[in-house]
Formats: structure tokens, sequence, C-alpha cells
């Protein structure tokens, strides 16, 4: 099967507040991606650690990861702080997103 990779969007809404999702150079050691809902901000790192990049599917993922975090921190929802749950559900989002299938609006 040919998989098209899914790019993520430079802006959403989230709970009616716009979020901007900026390609920056590092946010931290070890950092791929920080949500900032106060700043309406998700932030991708394009190097992590020694100048490591990140690869194509791993921004995906991370984006998926921060996106999860800006819904639940606007639901203030106590899950937003278990760091495993956001990224199990993350990983299952990521990849239901690489295979979906659009209908076309007429």
């Amino acid at each position: 099967m040919d998989y098209k990779l899914l790019s993520y969007p430079k802006q959403i809404k989230v709970g009616g507040q716009l979020i901007d999702i900026n390609d920056v150079d590092r946010i931290g050691d070890g950092v791929l991606g920080e949500c900032a809902i106060h700043r309406g901000t998700i932030e991708i790192a394009r190097f992590v650690d020694r100048n490591d990049e990140p690869t194509e599917s791993s921004k995906r993922n991370t984006f998926f990861h921060e996106l999860t975090h800006a819904i639940l921190g606007t639901m203030k929802h106590e899950l937003n702080d278990d760091e495993q749950f956001v990224s199990t559900f993350s990983s299952f989002l990521t990849e239901a997103m690489s295979d979906a299938k659009f209908i076309d609006k007429e």
C-alpha cells in the first residue's frame, strides 16, 4: 500500500481558540514539541539534542501528541498530565489519520 505522508497544519482551532503550529529550531534537550494554550501555540522542533533531525513521521506524531495536550488542556481534563495516556492516544490518532480516506465535498 502506498501511504501518502500526512503533513500537519499551520493553524487549528481548539475550543474556539486559534492555535498556531510553528516549526522552531529547538525547544529543549530531547524535546520534540510543546503546547502552550495560554500563548495559542504548538511548537515542533526541527532539531533535537545535538542537531538530530526528527523524521517527518516523528514530527507528525509530535503534532498529534501536542494537539491531544491542547484538547485535554482546554477541557481542563486530568489526563492532560498523564504522558503515557497522551502518548498512547496520540499514536493511535496519528496512525488513524495516516490511513484516512476523506470523502470529497461536492
